[in-house]
């Protein structure tokens, strides 16, 4: 048992290491105050507005959420990540207990995370019910955020028991994200397509006039969703917790729980040194540069490839960089789709939403932040062997535009799909893919300059690194000014198609701009100083 509890220690302390920046800690810090407090204030709205078995619904419900969200963003990459298998492989231990450690290391955070928001809960619960049904209820809700986290892991190790089939490792983790976001969007999407009329009816009344009728409108909805719970066979035997029948429930629970965490080990433990051995032998292929290293474009992309094809979490990073914009888009046309965004002015300006919600979704990421830090022992090479470095820095624009470009068609193409495309959208395309490279051409000048290289975790390079925020400053500024103008073309009613050819040129001025001042008037200084 002492042997297991240092094995989850070493995964705790080696996955979700206290970041070394102060500037980090102070805003994980204040993140974390911030997110407890919209937690507490959400509940606390539902708390005066529903009834008290409504509230206690609602309060299992966005637990579970939370849940859901924190175990698909840190868990995935401790269980099913394969960096600690060089460490354990010629160790005297089973792979059964390094997946059973690192399943308990992952499980934890989540579920210490949700229990610390929890607690002004229990205080509520305690002021409306008696303290027996207080303490009931947040036994039932730690016991259902486990089921969620073991019901997704053990999903996931089915996937993962097949990863060997997949092509590459790209497809396998775009695969897998689709299958998260399947299974977390799957339950809001059933609720919604049942409760179509019933949520129409809700937003035509919809009043926002005064606070009591806007309160009277939230409470409807309310009851919507907890009718709708509760004539569902499952919920309705769980709830309400005050029958007798709840210590067999728990009992249940608390078998099913045990099954699916010996279940998963069992999968993943059964493909350890398989998928192990795998992974050593891609990281481990020699990589073999073509000749004439100082003019080929084709060398310095396929060297950005290998920086990111070296760890599955900046591949992660890559995939999610690809898809979260579509399926934002995606809900996006559902939210459209089915009239519930109901307010004249979000109506009136649905293409011009459109065009800036994938903007941002494209540009605000990881990938054109920290292009420098991620290369850490590869960032030597950059500066010893003759390299160009304006090449360097275009191959990284180059690649983390192509990740944007992909993005954006994609999204383009769903929404053009649902009837809404013409000649502006063509024009706001070229728009929006201007600016992810004009955006792409600034964000990484910081990280140009100061790169963190020295870190043990591929998460450190990103997840721990001031440079993320830091680079917002560079680009955001430039998609916030073209942003206000092009609304305020529409403002004075200038048609949209005059609108849109105006800014396509503003943009398009800026990015040549933008282009030469870093790259030919540049590459001309350099060329005066080596003279």
């Amino acid at each position: 048992m002492k042997d297991n509890i240092q094995l989850i220690k070493f995964f705790l302390t080696s996955f979700y290491a206290k970041p070394k920046q102060p500037v980090i800690q102070v805003l994980l810090i204040i993140a974390f105050i911030y997110v407890a407090i919209q937690y507490f204030t959400l509940t606390l709205i539902i708390y005066f507005i529903a009834t008290p078995e409504e509230y206690l619904f609602y309060n299992v419900l966005l637990s579970n959420g939370v849940t859901y969200l924190l175990i698909s963003y840190f868990a995935i990459s401790v269980v099913f990540s394969q960096s600690d298998f060089s460490i354990f492989a010629h160790l005297p231990i089973s792979a059964k207990r390094v997946v059973m450690s690192k399943i308990i290391s992952a499980v934890a955070l989540p579920i210490m995370a949700v229990s610390i928001l929890s607690i002004p809960t229990f205080f509520i619960l305690l002021i409306e019910f008696k303290l027996g049904v207080a303490i009931k209820s947040l036994a039932f809700l730690l016991v259902m955020n486990v089921l969620i986290v073991l019901f997704l892991l053990f999903i996931l190790s089915i996937l993962n028991h097949f990863r060997s089939k997949f092509i590459n490792t790209s497809v396998y983790l775009l695969v897998r994200m689709i299958l998260i976001v399947g299974i977390g969007i799957s339950p809001i999407l059933y609720f919604l397509i049942k409760n179509y009329h019933s949520i129409g009816i809700v937003l035509a009344k919809l009043d926002t006039s005064t606070i009591s009728s806007l309160r009277s409108s939230i409470s409807d909805f309310l009851e919507i969703g907890y009718r709708f719970a509760m004539q569902q066979s499952v919920v309705e035997t769980l709830f309400p917790l005050t029958t007798t029948k709840s210590f067999i429930y728990f009992i249940l629970l608390f078998a099913l729980c045990y099954l699916l965490f010996k279940a998963t080990i069992k999968m993943i433990a059964s493909k350890y040194y398989e998928h192990g051995l795998l992974v050593s032998r891609i990281e481990k292929t020699t990589k073999v540069w073509g000749r004439d290293i100082q003019s080929s474009w084709v060398n310095y992309l396929q060297r950005e490839y290998w920086i990111i094809q070296s760890e599955p979490y900046f591949k992660m990073q890559a995939v999610l960089g690809i898809v979260l914009t579509p399926i934002s888009t995606i809900i996006f046309l559902i939210l459209v789709q089915m009239s519930i965004l109901k307010a004249e002015w979000i109506v009136n300006n649905e293409s011009f939403l459109f065009v800036y919600m994938v903007l941002l979704m494209s540009c605000i990421n990881n990938i054109s932040g920290t292009p420098y830090s991620r290369e850490g022992k590869y960032y030597a090479s950059s500066m010893t062997l003759p390299f160009d470095s304006q090449k360097i820095y275009l191959a990284k624009v180059m690649t983390s535009s192509c990740i944007g470009t992909i993005s954006v068609v994609i999204s383009y193409i769903i929404y053009m799909l649902f009837g809404r495309g013409d000649i502006i959208m063509g024009l706001h395309l070229l728009i929006t893919l201007l600016l992810v490279i004009t955006y792409n051409l600034l964000s990484p000048l910081y990280d140009r300059r100061h790169p963190l290289l020295e870190w043990s975790n591929p998460s450190e390079a990103i997840k721990s690194n001031p440079t993320v925020l830091i680079s917002l400053l560079y680009g955001l500024p430039i998609l916030i000014v073209i942003g206000l103008l092009h609304f305020s073309l529409l403002s004075f009613n200038i048609s949209p198609s005059m609108t849109a050819v105006i800014i396509l040129i503003i943009v398009t001025l800026c990015a040549i701009t933008l282009i030469y001042k870093m790259f030919f008037e540049g590459k001309n200084m350099k060329g005066y100083e080596n003279n």
